[in-house]
């Protein structure tokens, strides 16, 4: 009884400290005077987001709405974390560009002695981060991103002979797309031939396979305990075998000579002081990372919404055909520029299906707000809702509508420079950006040079996301009908 009564003792204590620890945590906004959604105990101002009931995207715009007008930003939750969440979009413009310097980090887990791949710029903070990113800009320069091209085109015409000749046909356009942003990364990123491709494609879906949420949330929490214990972010034989690709396509490019342009491990092994070619081999990981999910996303969404509105769709194939007829049926960097309005698509693409919804950034210095008493401390983690941004009513005249001239020049300067931020920008924006834009242009170029796509009985109408993702992706595989143009 008594060793009974002294485990009950020791059960309540523990609990009590517990309970304190959760209630000093989510007390945090409190003390500071900041105005702030009520948090719920444990969860913040999530609940329901791990458990898949709804998308972090909606967490976050529920609060956007809610508090737009009331403050430059409003305290907010992510479980027990505290995160400043940007309502104004001049604070979002001095947090990306005026003042960028004193939002350099993003605060993300990373541990290059125990895991080598996670040394890359979308994970990596501080001094490294700095030197890494600045032979990085030297290294996606518009020039060289321009002589990408040509093997860029190369890759997306496999696009045709997946499509096949059938005159009419219900297809996987998540899949078709998926197997060219792969056949991109394998090729451009690692520098894989395309017969090697199937097994990078495996590789490209299981190195998530071992992700657990509240471990990688410990991870973020904790991140000097989890170097500790050697937490891994990714399946190890994925990184293992996406760091020997790397690795052994840098030692074979050494051997050949004269070879064009081709791969972004060339860009980076034929600068002035090259990287270790292990860095190397995390910046390839960090694209796949950072840009095969979001941008399969975009182009299934953006064939989903041309194909529910096949004017828009006529439209933009007249414009691709008739530019291409007078390139002689090439896609070069000149025929892609006089593409407008293939572009403005894509671009209300990514505003209407913002694949990152939200941007995050932590405060590496304190931060007092020009002509307020608002100030975001050193060490703040901050949340750009960009998604909530892209569908705000009075940014974008009824943003539930896919409409593509919202992106015409005098529209576009109507608006302020800080509303449509589907890449990030400014210091810690996409550093590949320009490519992205020119990966998404081209294979649309491909998609719809000869096929006219338009809803199924396999269609899910209205589009529903995967609650269970931080990105915003398609619940489920999108299937559209695909009528070959001859």
């Amino acid at each position: 009884m008594d060793l009974l009564h002294r485990v009950l003792l020791t059960a309540l204590g523990a609990f009590s400290v517990f309970y304190a620890l959760v209630k000093i945590s989510l007390g945090y906004w409190k003390r500071r005077g900041i105005l702030h959604e009520k948090p719920k105990f444990l969860w913040g101002n999530i609940k329901g987001v791990l458990n898949g009931k709804r998308h972090v995207q909606d967490a976050l715009h529920d609060i956007y709405a809610g508090y737009k007008g009331r403050a430059p930003f409003v305290g907010f939750y992510a479980c027990l974390k505290p995160f400043i969440l940007v309502l104004d979009l001049k604070l979002v413009h001095q947090i990306v560009f005026t003042d960028a310097g004193h939002f350099t980090s993003r605060g993300l887990y990373s541990n290059p002695s125990g895991e080598p791949l996670s040394a890359n710029l979308l994970q990596l903070d501080g001094h490294k981060w700095r030197a890494l990113h600045a032979k990085s800009a030297e290294v996606f320069t518009p020039a060289n991103v321009h002589k990408l091209l040509a093997r860029l085109t190369q890759i997306s015409s496999r696009i045709q002979s997946d499509l096949g000749r059938e005159s009419l046909q219900t297809r996987n356009i998540s899949e078709l797309v998926a197997a060219y942003s792969v056949d991109v990364m394998a090729s451009m990123a690692f520098g894989l031939a395309g017969q090697d491709h199937q097994e990078f494609a495996k590789w490209t879906r299981n190195y998530w396979a071992d992700f657990k949420l509240w471990q990688a949330y410990l991870a973020l929490e904790f991140p000097l305990i989890a170097r500790l214990l050697q937490y891994k972010s990714y399946a190890e034989p994925a990184t293992a075998y996406f760091q020997k690709v790397a690795l052994s396509q840098l030692q074979a490019q050494r051997r050949r000579d004269r070879q064009p342009l081709q791969t972004f491990l060339q860009l980076y092994s034929n600068a002035d002081q090259p990287l270790d070619d292990v860095v190397i081999a995390s910046q390839a990981f960090g694209f796949l990372l950072a840009g095969l999910a979001p941008l399969n996303a975009a182009l299934g969404f953006c064939l989903y919404e041309l194909a529910r509105q096949p004017e828009l769709q006529d439209r933009t194939r007249l414009e691709i055909k008739r530019t291409l007829d007078q390139h002689g049926g090439q896609v070069t960097a000149e025929c892609l520029r006089e593409l407008r309005y293939a572009k403005q698509v894509l671009n209300e693409t990514l505003r209407l299906h913002t694949p990152y919804p939200f941007l995050v950034r932590r405060a590496t210095k304190e931060f007092e707000l020009p002509g307020s008493v608002f100030v975001i401390a050193r060490g703040n983690g901050v949340l750009i809702p960009t998604a909530a941004i892209h569908r705000d009513p009075e940014i974008y005249e009824e943003p539930e509508r896919f409409d593509p001239d919202r992106f015409e020049e005098e529209a576009k300067r109507s608006r302020p420079p800080a509303a449509f931020l589907p890449f990030g920008d400014g210091l810690r924006g996409c550093i590949a950006a320009r490519f992205a834009e020119q990966q998404l242009l081209v294979g649309l170029v491909e998609l719809l040079k000869g096929h006219r796509y338009a809803p199924c009985a396999e269609t899910t109408i209205p589009m529903e996301y995967d609650n269970r993702r931080l990105l915003l992706m398609p619940k489920s595989d999108i299937k559209l009908s695909v009528e070959r143009i001859d």
